[in-house]
């Protein structure tokens, strides 16, 4: 007989049929109060990193019972569509990481089917398919080749035009993104004055100076702007102009670090980089270490007390400060892919990624989300699924080709880059 954890079809299975109960999940009480900056650090076991043909774990079981609770749908089918998102991320981070001259992108399409493609020739990444094949066997995954760019490439050129119409004279707010259906970089525009439409021709011939400047590969990426009469494409949500419950006293933090790498260096707490320097938890006023608003995200880092664990609170739905956790590992997030966020605010919720490498103002390589589920006060809280960190909410957009406001996020695996520390994970 089938383990109801060898798959996560079996798994789903033992559940529908209530065969199945689940132990050792780590909770904190909801409404009791949490560890103030200063006391030891709760009794929190590690948690192993997540490999890819990994099972649900107990952390991930709650993040999904929120999924389904969210939307409105079964356990079963939260199962189905959502289990094997984390798993396939570790998957597409892998190939990132072993051929980055050659991957492009990835995307979770439905319950079912999965992509990956390249700037060339697809590479040999059988093994890897294997291990994640064991976890998730109904799932189709689409290797894709030819596509004339890499992620590499495609990055430093959303970059270079962003900060070309950001910097230009007149522009008072600029949010960048890359339309994969067009395979244009496309700039939305608030003018300093509404009435200086002329200021379109320049900033297109700016776009496409930026474009030329840099390598897209063999690619036929395009840059466009849009002027938009919109008063904001965006803003950030720190609680100078909220009031109520923070975490922080003017955000939420994040997940701890450490000064030198993920395992060893001074400990520290990370929060959106647009919070206030001068942050307190509970009354005890923590030390600014620095910070960065700029091409990597949006970041900063504080010092205060004994040292910080590597735990965090996921929430719920109703509570920021409950559902303890250890940090496993630091994840790369994928488009489709489902992750929650926790926030002084509006507490947890979960949404799919909808793309990457999303710039707004001075920041770059933010994730934007599909919804706006935030609110003024969740800036710098956790980005996670399971026991693994992807990111620090930020803040949120105007897309206006939908139109719809939506969630962004500073990447966890680009705090280094920014700040030369660390997401801790022990």
């Amino acid at each position: 007989m089938m383990s109801c954890f060898q798959t996560f079809r079996a798994l789903a299975t033992c559940i529908a049929a209530g065969s199945l109960v689940l132990l050792g999940s780590i909770a904190h009480a909801e409404g009791a109060a949490r560890p103030v900056v200063g006391a030891q650090p709760a009794d929190v076991p590690n948690v192993p990193a997540l490999r890819i043909d990994d099972s649900i774990s107990a952390a991930e079981m709650q993040d999904l019972r929120l999924v389904a609770e969210q939307n409105g749908i079964s356990l079963d089918e939260a199962i189905t569509r959502y289990a094997w998102n984390d798993n396939f991320a570790l998957v597409v981070d892998t190939m990132r990481r072993a051929h980055p001259e050659s991957f492009t992108s990835a995307e979770i399409v439905d319950a079912f089917h999965a992509w990956i493609s390249f700037k060339g020739p697809a590479p040999d990444v059988g093994v890897v398919l294997d291990a994640f094949e064991r976890t998730a066997p109904a799932v189709e995954v689409e290797l894709r080749a030819d596509e004339g760019y890499s992620e590499r490439e495609l990055e430093r050129s959303i970059e270079n035009v962003h900060y070309a119409i950001y910097g230009s004279p007149g522009v008072l707010q600029a949010a960048t993104s890359f339309d994969a259906d067009t395979r244009t970089i496309v700039s939305t525009v608030v003018l300093a004055d509404p009435q200086k439409v002329s200021l379109a021709l320049d900033l297109e011939e700016a776009a496409q100076g930026a474009l030329a400047a840099v390598s897209t590969g063999d690619s036929d990426i395009a840059a466009a702007v849009t002027i938009t009469q919109g008063a904001t494409l965006g803003g950030d949500d720190s609680a100078g102009y909220h009031y109520g419950g923070e975490v922080l006293s003017g955000c939420t933090s994040g997940f701890g670090t450490r000064a030198s790498s993920a395992t060893s260096g001074t400990r520290g707490v990370a929060t959106a980089g647009h919070c206030g320097n001068s942050q307190s938890d509970n009354g005890y006023a923590l030390t600014y270490q620095g910070g960065h608003q700029g091409t990597y995200g949006d970041f900063q880092w504080h010092t205060g007390g004994v040292a910080h664990a590597d735990d965090f609170y996921a929430g719920s739905a109703t509570v920021t400060e409950t559902t303890l956790r250890d940090v496993s590992g630091i994840g790369a997030p994928t488009v489709g892919q489902t992750l929650c966020k926790n926030g002084a605010t509006n507490h947890a919720s979960c949404q799919e990624v909808r793309l990457l490498g999303d710039c707004r103002d001075s920041m770059c390589n933010l994730v934007q989300m599909g919804a706006r589920l935030a609110g003024p006060g969740d800036s710098g809280g956790p980005i996670y699924w399971g026991n693994t960190a992807y990111g620090l909410h930020s803040g949120w957009r105007y897309d206006p080709f939908a139109p719809f406001d939506r969630d962004q996020f500073a990447r966890a695996d680009r705090i280094d880059d920014a700040l030369g520390i660390y997401i801790a994970t022990n």
